[in-house]
């Protein structure tokens, strides 16, 4: 499973980025180990999305405001059984 996080430089929502990751990370890093990958990519015009193998499950320009920890979370869960 890849985890996309794209982020707009300018905007300075790298913090936010950093801390998504560090999160999914130290969530599903272990348990899902080789299986599991996040990467960050640069952006700019206000982006931040998030990506799951491909499937975009966030946009902050679609949602207006930045996601919470726990819908992605949510979104990582419903597809760890079909990919473990």
């Amino acid at each position: 499973m890849n985890i996309r996080i794209v982020y707009c430089v300018p905007c300075g929502h790298l913090p936010r980025a950093l801390e998504l990751s560090k999160e999914l990370l130290s969530r599903y890093g272990q348990r899902l180990n080789k299986n599991f990958s996040v990467t960050l990519d640069t952006g700019d015009g206000g982006i931040f999305e998030v990506w799951i193998d491909g499937e975009r499950v966030f946009s902050r320009h679609e949602k207006r405001r930045f996601p919470e920890t726990q819908e992605i979370l949510e979104a990582i869960e419903q597809r760890v059984g079909k990919t473990v």
